[in-house]
């Protein structure tokens, strides 16, 4: 984990991701793009028109499965209750099977909070009530549930109309721009791969509470990747504020079966796959327009009938200012060895989607090999320095807070440097262009987060010599010439050398091979493994001193222990 220290508060990131109950401006919640990559290789081409057809019919959302008139029909889902008096049009079935419904009239919707003594005073602290109920006009319905078949006998007559149409392309495209979650993938992940019990969603609006949405991911796919919802929870319902660009989680639930046994597992426990590791390739020539990079993923399924694999990337980005429409990382070529894969990735989703030709088999190692690109890069004008838009989120990852070894190769201008976590290996000419430079390095421990800083930066070296006689670990702060801002560097190597040995006395031995900071122009700090992210943090203050020692414990206590449902946020 790392943190943001304002002055003397300091903010966690998933502070600031869930931080629902504040009404301050979140610009958090994830984002993405989406490209169809058909397989080059003709031994897959069958497998793989299956997949783009069937992600193609979801995207389509085509409403042309028949039309129901319905009363007093009720879905219940967990703690929710959902009645419809109405008309409902059906999605054309796919494989048989329908995957969405549009209905029109008079509804009624329920939640009933959990005994959780948080989420009651959530709702009445959110909403003013003691639980949640609304009328509704209008529900769009995506699930490859039982739903269809709650609905009653299907009878495929008629067609819909234009405005359950405009609903239906509507709601994803809204859905997508206000939390990043792209709900054609995620029902085809849920199809390709199997999923029981399968996966539910509806978005009610016309009645007193406005628009508001629900969704049941029993695999806890949305909840972790869009909304960093990680204890489990497999229900949410949630509103959107547009002026604040937040989605506004009103209740989160578990399962009925979580409920009866009084335990749940963590949302690890559905993860598809375990990134063992990662080897990056960031090209950073043309800094001020373009990040380009090759991630080479190595991993291992956790699951059975993995065939389509979800990642998160950018999601940090927000809607303000379309940044995760204009700055998303864009994945361009999806391999598996020679074997081009079909990869999906929509305008302002937050990450994309892998398809495989065959599910993974037990302990089946996965490489994927990954061309991406997008305008990742904050440029800081006036120091010729760079640093990516969201220091967690440029790189492909898989579920919440996976631990990985990482090997970093960067290309850069060779009047700049690179700073990044773990150990430098190198710092070399570039043999295919000699204004540039190779600097690699390499994190041989799992970890979280990496990250990367970019500059004219001037080294500045010294020795961390322990108390126990261990060898010496090597520091080095990554400051700018004078002529850019004057910096004491002596003064801070002096406090990242006390800081870490004084936390080494009270935590136990440092974990990484080597440590250090890099300066960026920001008033927070970030620790990251190995790396701290901070300002010119020199002047002898009480302050100062409580900075760089909190970035510092960073090393142990922020970059392993972490609080796992949002309700614990007191834990930061």
């Amino acid at each position: 984990m790392f943190s943001f220290a304002f002055g003397p508060v300091d903010f966690n990131l998933g502070d600031l991701a869930r931080m629902k109950n504040f009404r301050i401006p979140l610009y958090v919640v994830a984002c993405s793009f989406v490209f169809i990559v058909l397989a080059s290789v003709s031994a897959a081409a069958q497998e793989t028109s299956k997949e783009k057809d069937l992600y193609n019919q979801l995207k389509a959302f085509s409403l042309t499965g028949g039309v129901m008139e319905v009363k007093g029909v009720v879905l219940k889902r967990v703690r929710t209750q959902i009645t419809l008096d109405g008309t409902i049009y059906l999605s054309q079935p796919i494989d048989g099977k329908v995957t969405g419904a549009v209905f029109i009239g008079e509804g009624k919707f329920a939640a009933e909070p959990p005994t959780n003594e948080f989420e009651k005073a959530n709702v009445k602290r959110l909403i003013g009530t003691e639980g949640i109920e609304s009328d509704f006009k209008t529900a769009v319905f995506r699930f490859t549930d039982d739903t269809a078949l709650q609905f009653g006998e299907i009878v495929a007559t008629g067609t819909a109309n234009e405005r359950a149409q405009k609903l239906a392309r509507e709601t994803d495209e809204r859905t997508l721009r206000e939390t990043g979650a792209n709900l054609a993938a995620r029902l085809a992940i849920s199809i390709w791969n199997g999923e029981k019990p399968g996966f539910f969603f509806a978005s009610f609006d016309g009645g007193r509470r406005g628009r508001f949405s629900m969704l049941l991911d029993y695999q806890n796919r949305i909840p972790v990747a869009n909304f960093n919802i990680n204890a489990g929870e497999k229900g949410l319902i949630w509103s959107y504020d547009s002026d604040l660009y937040l989605a506004e989680v009103w209740m989160a639930f578990y399962s009925a079966e979580d409920y009866a046994r009084n335990s749940v597992e963590y949302s690890d426990a559905n993860d598809q796959i375990d990134v063992k590791h990662y080897r990056l390739e960031a090209d950073l020539r043309n800094p001020q327009t373009r990040l380009q990079l090759n991630a080479h993923i190595e991993a291992l399924p956790r699951q059975p009938n993995v065939r389509a694999i979800a990642f998160r990337i950018g999601e940090s980005l927000g809607e303000f200012e379309s940044q995760r429409l204009k700055k998303q990382m864009h994945v361009s070529s999806v391999k598996r060895g020679d074997v081009e894969l079909p990869a999906v990735q929509e305008n302002w989703e937050g990450g994309f989607t892998v398809f495989l030709p065959a599910a993974l088999k037990a302990n089946e190692k996965l490489e994927l090999d990954m061309k991406l690109e997008g305008d990742f890069i904050q440029d800081i004008d006036g120091i010729n320095c760079y640093y990516p838009r969201s220091n967690t989120t440029w790189y492909p990852r898989h579920g919440y807070l996976g631990r990985s070894t990482v090997d970093l190769t960067f290309r850069h201008s060779k009047k700049l440097h690179v700073a990044s976590v773990g150990t430098r290996l190198s710092e070399e000419i570039d043999p295919e262009d000699k204004d540039a430079l190779v600097s690699k390095y390499q994190m041989p421990l799992p970890v979280s987060f990496v990250t990367f800083a970019l500059g004219p930066f001037k080294r500045h070296n010294e020795s961390i010599k322990w108390e126990k006689g261990n060898a010496p670990t090597p520091l080095e702060f990554n400051s700018l010439p004078g002529d850019y801002l004057p910096i004491k560097e002596d003064f801070i190597l002096a406090e990242l050398n006390n800081s870490v040995r004084y936390f080494t006395a009270l935590f136990g031995d440092y974990p990484y091979p080597s440590f250090g900071a890099a300066y960026h122009p920001f008033g927070f700090g970030q620790g990251f493994p190995s790396l701290l992210m901070i300002p010119s943090a020199d002047n002898a203050s009480k302050f100062t001193y409580q900075f760089i020692a909190h970035e510092t414990a960073h090393q142990w206590w922020g970059n392993i222990v972490a609080w796992r449902s949002y309700r614990d946020q007191w834990l930061s």
